[in-house]
């Protein structure tokens, strides 16, 4: 019957599904890794599912049911429906690392896959049956053919549970939690967490602007593609692009002249320390500056920095540290010079197993010491705008699936004066610069520069690739 019904389908609607139609939106929404925020729920799979089947019953002639309403044997009958009708141009969107992703060949091959990893008893295989059928109706069909699908199927709901509290610690004979964890990476990018600071992006108008700040969702935002040395930042003193100087930065090659075998991919060791050189800070770190998380003039302090970071994050630890101890040398306040002050900062940001496996990043402790005793600071604490890293990429995707911005030279690396050329990452408002230098101890495992526009910029050296603690337990 299933088979049956998908052959009718292709027959009725092969020309839409494979001929030359104007479908420039359905590719776009491929390209476009992460949701607009109408789309995002808040830092919940549950309010990220309630969400997105709002948005799915206000399509027009659409039938659905509730997940919890259908059999297993029903939901695969919908998988077998929907999966000879994918278009391959749309699956050829999704890369590798992308939740999206098309991961069966043939009707054959994912029946294998079930009778081997889906036993059909366990109802977290039902939510994850629901979750692909959705997602392969949103991400893999045509416009077209889900308009001539919807009055001839129905489709379940995503499901009102959430079962990803055992994420990353599934036990050895538990199938049924695996599949589920592998059904649901689609809406890593729909469950939110803080991936918006509640701040609007403003477009960059000059090329300096530019320099200092390009981020990866400016292509969806303002239709700007950001180039090699786009977003290179370097120091500044405030939030005025006057107080800003970018450092030199030479186009290698663009995305599309390294191949991607040659591109040195991004990587952080899970436990670490390492000096950092120098850089500049803004102690309310942000996205935009204007609005700050920070009492007032306190957001707006700079500082050109040199410091110790230190990480601890193993895969499969309950509790995620990740570390800065920075010592500021000159400091401004939004540029003006303020003398006779020295402060330092220790940030210490922690994540728990269980507030990764709900996309919540923790909390972010700041202490602040040598500041005058009238200004608000001290100790803070406040939601993480970030997290800690996800190395191993065993709970997220974000630093699996950065963006390749293309290799660059830069003549003097700020606060060392050697030329050293790199390798380009970003997502989001965070770029990361990988050496290329095969002879640096360091090639392949961390990288030589991290930066940002309004988070902090910074040059490391000495990289030490253990526990943290081992040298300095307190």
């Amino acid at each position: 019957m299933p088979l049956a019904f998908a052959a009718l389908l292709l027959g009725g609607i092969a020309t839409l599904a494979n001929g030359n139609i104007h479908w420039e939106a359905d590719l776009k929404r491929a390209r476009t890794w992460k949701p607009r925020s109408s789309y995002r729920g808040q830092g919940t799979l549950a309010s990220a599912n309630l969400l997105l089947n709002r948005h799915l019953a206000a399509k027009t002639g659409i039938q659905l049911r509730d997940c919890e309403d259908f059999a297993v044997h029903e939901l695969r009958d919908v998988l077998r429906t929907l999966l000879p009708l994918a278009s391959d141009d749309l699956k050829r969107a999704y890369s590798q690392h992308d939740g999206r992703r098309g991961v069966y060949a043939s009707i054959v091959a994912m029946e294998a896959h079930w009778a081997n990893s889906a036993p059909a008893s366990d109802e977290r295989v039902r939510d994850a049956h629901c979750h692909e059928a959705v997602m392969w109706f949103v991400h893999h069909l045509t416009t077209p053919v889900q308009q001539q699908l919807m009055s001839r199927l129905v489709l379940p709901k995503l499901p009102a549970r959430d079962h990803t509290q055992g994420k990353g610690r599934r036990a050895p004979d538990d199938a049924a939690g695996r599949f589920y964890d592998d059904k649901v990476t689609c809406q890593n990018c729909h469950v939110g967490g803080i991936d918006s600071l509640g701040v609007p992006e403003e477009k960059p108008l000059t090329d300096k602007a530019k320099k200092r700040r390009c981020y990866t969702n400016y292509k969806e935002l303002f239709n700007i593609t950001c180039g090699p040395c786009d977003g290179i930042a370097g120091p500044y003193t405030g939030d005025s692009d006057d107080y800003f100087t970018p450092t030199e930065c030479i186009v290698v090659g663009k995305p599309e002249d390294i191949p991607e075998s040659e591109r040195v991919k991004v990587a952080l060791p899970h436990q670490f320390s390492v000096d950092v050189v120098g850089g500049s800070d803004r102690f309310g770190r942000t996205t935009n500056p204007i609005n700050d998380n920070l009492p007032g003039p306190i957001a707006k302090i700079y500082g050109q920095i040199h410091g110790r970071w230190f990480m601890d994050a193993k895969p499969g630890a309950d509790l995620w540290l990740l570390r800065h101890d920075t010592v500021y040398g000159s400091v401004t306040e939004n540029g003006v010079p303020i003398p006779f002050i020295a402060p330092s900062v220790t940030e210490i940001h922690s994540q728990t197993a269980a507030q990764r496996a709900a996309n919540l990043t923790g909390p972010m402790v700041s202490l602040i010491h040598g500041m005058p005793s009238f200004l608000p600071g001290g100790c803070t604490c406040i939601p993480d705008p970030v997290g800690v890293p996800d190395i191993s990429a065993s709970w997220a995707k974000g630093m699996s699936d950065m963006e390749y911005m293309g290799r660059i030279k830069i003549p003097k690396l700020e606060y060392l004066d050697t030329p050293i050329e790199l390798d380009h990452w970003a997502n989001w408002f965070f770029h990361i610069f990988m050496d290329t230098n095969k002879s640096m101890p360091h090639y392949g495992k961390a990288p030589s520069r991290l930066a940002s526009a309004y988070a902090g910029t910074a040059v490391y050296a000495n990289w030490i690739f253990e526990d943290p603690k081992l040298r300095d337990p307190d």
